[in-house]
């Protein structure tokens, strides 16, 4: 798995483990922290692992064993926690235990962008970083499962145990580029998206998966009961909607049948293996629930809010901020999209966000993204548009990495 020996670590999963825990990390400043959950294989994921360091200490908690952890998140709610990729960790715990913390969080994947590194992937910063070689091949396991192996619980630890001398040489360098604090902000952001997140997986229009909107009113209508079945097949059996039925199946099954004449009446083909008996027998309800539907009843293709295009004058705003944007980050050697995401450059020509003021309080961009676009927001507003965008030389954090 590695080129050192596996870490050592306290696997946790009685009330006494845990209490004994407890007095080991309460003193320690600052957390490793890391989850493994089972949405790859269940409907309804729930954090199945909770991976800790803290000083010299490598833990493993069994969040299914039965015990309270409520002890555990409040010795860890103020205290700054080393994350890799933060945001998915995060709405996995608030979901499940409400845990909501309350000290800085580090996040070791954002610091890598931050750097402007291209693979920001926790194997790929540890083998820059530290010159570890992990593999990733257990990324889909079934966490779920009782008992763990001994090579998946390694594999786990693994994610944990060098996250602080990580986290220290990424902090580093960026205090060497003067990006700290702009670490920090987006850190911030990411947490606090993180946490508003809500599970919108029962609104009704989930059904509008990624490519129907090519299609017309009667395959949408195929589309739109094909999905439910799927949806109600994985909530039933508790697995992913995909072991059910591709999402590409699903769109190709509903093109055909939308083009028989009696579809309900066609023997369905190239099917996933799992579609038979009941299941098969209601996919072919929805089949004809969706072919008795009147035409008025067909769903429509979403029709484009035209109050809220821009004017030409808007458009060429947009460009102008584009541009400079670009510009920026090539001088900071960063995507365009960390300076000025391309879906809010219309936002922010729409709301007339003129002041870096106002782009904070909006919060469509952190504090050092509005700064940095504060020298071309005032040109970009005026009445003359700028013929060129500003200079970025001299913007803070323009040492390349």
């Amino acid at each position: 798995m590695n080129t050192r020996a596996t870490p050592k670590f306290e696997y946790i999963s009685t009330r006494q483990a845990l209490t004994d825990l407890l007095d080991k990390i309460r003193p320690s400043a600052r957390i490793a922290l890391d989850t493994e959950a089972d949405s790859f294989h269940h409907y309804y994921p729930k954090v199945c692992l909770i991976q800790g360091t803290a000083e010299n200490v490598n833990f493993i908690i069994d969040p299914l064993a039965g015990i309270n952890l409520t002890d555990f998140f409040n010795i860890i709610l103020p205290k700054k926690l080393i994350i890799h990729d933060a945001g998915y960790d995060l709405r996995m715990l608030k979901a499940d235990f409400d845990f909501q913390p309350e000290g800085e969080i580090f996040d070791t994947m954002l610091a890598g962008r931050m750097l402007g590194l291209e693979k920001v992937g926790l194997s790929a910063l540890l083998g820059d970083f530290l010159g570890l070689q992990i593999h990733k091949q257990n990324q889909r396991a079934d966490w779920s499962k009782r008992p763990l192996s001994q090579e998946l619980l390694a594999y786990a630890i693994v994610d944990t145990h060098y996250l602080p001398a990580l986290a220290d040489l990424l902090a580093a360098r960026l205090e060497t580029l003067g990006r700290s604090q702009w670490h920090r902000q987006t850190c911030l952001g990411s947490v606090r998206s993180a946490l508003q997140s809500k599970n919108d997986n029962q609104t009704e229009e989930n059904w509008r998966i990624r490519g129907v909107s090519r299609l017309n009113p009667k395959q949408m209508a195929f589309v739109r009961e094909l999905w439910r079945w799927r949806e109600k097949e994985a909530q039933k059996e508790d697995v992913p909607p995909f072991r059910v039925m591709y999402s590409n199946q699903l769109l190709a099954l509903s093109c055909w049948l939308a083009a028989q004449k009696n579809p309900a009446q066609k023997k369905l083909n190239k099917l996933p293996r799992s579609c038979r008996g009941p299941r098969l027998a209601a996919l072919k309800k929805a089949v004809e629930k969706a072919a008795a539907l009147p035409e008025e009843q067909w769903p429509q293709r979403k029709k484009p809010d035209f109050s809220k295009q821009p004017s030409c004058l808007q458009q060429s705003q947009i460009e102008i901020l584009r541009r400079s944007a670009a510009q920026i980050a090539a001088s900071l050697n960063l995507p365009p999209q960390w300076i000025a995401p391309k879906a809010l450059l219309g936002s922010i020509v729409l709301r007339k966000l003129d002041t870096p003021e106002k782009l904070i309080r909006s919060n469509l961009m952190t504090p050092w993204q509005a700064e940095l676009l504060a020298p071309i927001l005032s040109e970009v507003f005026s009445e003359k548009s700028p013929r060129t965008a500003p200079d970025s030389e001299s913007a803070p954090g323009t040492s390349p990495p």
